[in-house]
């Protein structure tokens, strides 16, 4: 079972004046169990004061999966419809905003990505053009265990 997670600390657009940042982001991925990966966004208020954040968006996150060399392979807004409001959002001194999508392990086109590696970033989209962004987590696709079995 793969379970990997990084963290990245990034003050967009909010505490940049703070020695640490005021926001951290991470990003998990958890699987695969079967054609699937879990991938969980992790935004944690690391100050010790309230923030309050202006989202962008409906839904204001999103996933990408990208080739080690950077190319797009998948993203989880790809084809939704994302309602273009701001919504004001208040977190607490250590509080934490969680979002978890599945990625099937395809392409944006639908097809099975091959066994390999890859890496995965989340997004949380702050007021337009803001966003924070996780560091890109590596992610290795194994062989189906039919490939493995036809050797």
């Amino acid at each position: 079972m793969l379970l990997l997670a990084l963290v990245v600390g990034s003050a967009v657009g909010v505490g940049a004046m703070e020695e640490k940042p005021a926001l951290s982001a991470r990003v998990e991925a958890m699987g695969p169990v079967g054609r699937t990966i879990r991938l969980k966004l992790w935004i944690k208020n690391e100050s010790e004061r309230r923030l309050t954040l202006m989202l962008g968006g409906r839904p204001a996150y999103n996933f990408l999966v990208k080739r080690p060399d950077g190319a797009l392979v998948w993203e989880w807004q790809r084809g939704k419809i994302i309602q273009q409001i701001l919504e004001r959002r208040s977190l607490e001194p250590g509080e934490e905003l969680t979002f978890e999508v599945t990625w099937r392990l395809v392409d944006a086109r639908g097809r099975r990505v091959p066994p390999g590696e890859y890496v995965v970033q989340g997004v949380l989209n702050l007021e337009p053009p803001e966003k924070l962004l996780t560091d890109p987590l590596p992610l290795r696709i194994p062989p189906s265990k039919k490939a493995r079995k036809g050797r």
